[in-house]
This record gives structure tokens, sequence and C-alpha cells, in this order.
């Protein structure tokens, strides 16, 4: 296996880490110093809805993004890391992009389905399809990284 762009990929891997991190908000840090990372909430503010009854907590204190939100940052940022295993599964760019389609008409189908109060959702259920998602992003780019 040849690693190519290994900057950039570093660079990548460092982001995802650090958005992760910064996706848990203030409850990682304890009710005691959340008001100085009040900042988090704003941070993603354009990106997720940060409705509390849709968001896990930590520390008594709502994440800074939704469950599928934080399952998208998590498991692209666990997707990215594992690339270089990843990579030896040899999956065509047809079969991504076909996944990753498929993925997000099925949260669109979930999202919309739970809007017009045909189904109702969890936490659990939003986590599962971010991960996916998340997941599937992260694949999309082990051929620019990682070639046998």
């Amino acid at each position: 296996m040849q690693f190519q762009n290994r900057k950039l990929y570093i660079s990548v891997a460092l982001a995802a880490v650090a958005l992760f991190i910064m996706a848990l908000g203030p409850g990682l840090y304890g009710q005691e110093y959340a008001s100085q990372f009040y900042w988090l909430y704003e941070g993603f503010d354009l990106l997720c809805h940060q409705l509390g009854d849709r968001s896990y907590h930590l520390s008594g204190m709502p994440m800074a993004v939704c469950s599928r939100c934080i399952g998208i940052y998590g498991a692209f940022m666990a997707g990215w890391l594992l690339l270089p295993f990843l990579s030896r599964i040899n999956i065509s760019l047809k079969w991504k992009i076909g996944w990753l389609i498929g993925l997000i008409i099925l949260n669109l189908a979930d999202v919309t389905g739970n809007l017009f109060d045909m189904w109702s959702n969890t936490l659990d259920t939003r986590l599962a399809l971010g991960t996916l998602f998340g997941l599937s992003v992260a694949l999309l780019f082990n051929d620019e990284f990682f070639s046998n």
C-alpha cells in the first residue's frame, strides 16, 4: 500500500478530531467551565438546529450539535483515521457514490417522515443514520490517499 498526499491527510485528520471534540460541546469540560465554552454552540449554529431534545447531553448540558450531526462528525473522524486499514477493502467509486446518495435519500426520508408525523425517530436512530453518512463520506477519499 502506498501513502499519497501525507500532509493533506494528516491536516484533515487533525481538523476532524478538533471538529468532533468541539461538537461534543461545553459539557465535555464540566458544568463549572461550561460558560467559557458557550461559543461552541454559536460555532455550530449555522450547521445544526441544536435542539436540546434531539441532542445527547454531557455533564447535564446538550452537545453543540444534534445526535445526527454528532454521528456524522464522529464517524467521519473515525473513518478518516481508519482509512489506512479500510483502503484494503476494494470498493469501486461507483459503489461509494451510490452508497452516499442512498444515505442522503435515507436521511432526507427520515427527516421528512418525522416532520410530517409519519413516525418518530429517536436519538439513537438519528445517530445511526448520521454515523453511516459520515463513514460513507470518509470512504470516498481513500483512493486519494492510499493505493495498493
